[in-house]
């Protein structure tokens, strides 16, 4: 546990304490580094989350638990990696996808398509399997 308490709160401290002190000397404005930091911030609980949730007894809830921790770790990952790749951020139309933006293909419906799939197949098998 003491691990896992260090990194919680070294990255709460960071993640909204460290948005102007990072910020200083990179390319980046106090409010991209705190948008970065907070993608991170949620990837990070998302995966302590998601370790927590694999010791539980398997079950429909555990595994859309699991999907849901999943999505938490993806997205935050990607606000922040996609974030970094955005060089001006003025070139971005607004309500744009910054992933959209950055690899030219319609990311964010691709990946919302990926969940509401994984959702459903999730479901049906449960279902199948009350059944069987």
């Amino acid at each position: 546990m003491r691990p896992l308490a260090i990194v919680l709160l070294l990255g709460v401290f960071i993640a909204f304490d460290g948005a102007n002190w990072l910020a200083d000397g990179s390319r980046f404005t106090p409010a991209a580094m705190y948008y970065m930091l907070q993608g991170a911030w949620g990837a990070l609980l998302a995966g302590c989350l998601f370790v927590a949730i694999l010791a539980q007894k398997a079950s429909l809830w555990r595994n859309l638990g699991l999907l849901a921790m999943g999505i938490g770790m993806l997205e935050g990952t990607q606000a922040t990696v996609c974030r970094l790749a955005v060089k001006d951020i003025g070139a971005v139309p607004r309500g744009t996808n910054l992933c959209d933006f950055v690899t030219g293909w319609p990311l964010g419906a691709a990946m919302t398509t990926i969940y509401m799939m994984a959702l459903i197949a999730l479901t049906a098998a449960w279902a199948m399997d009350r059944e069987a």
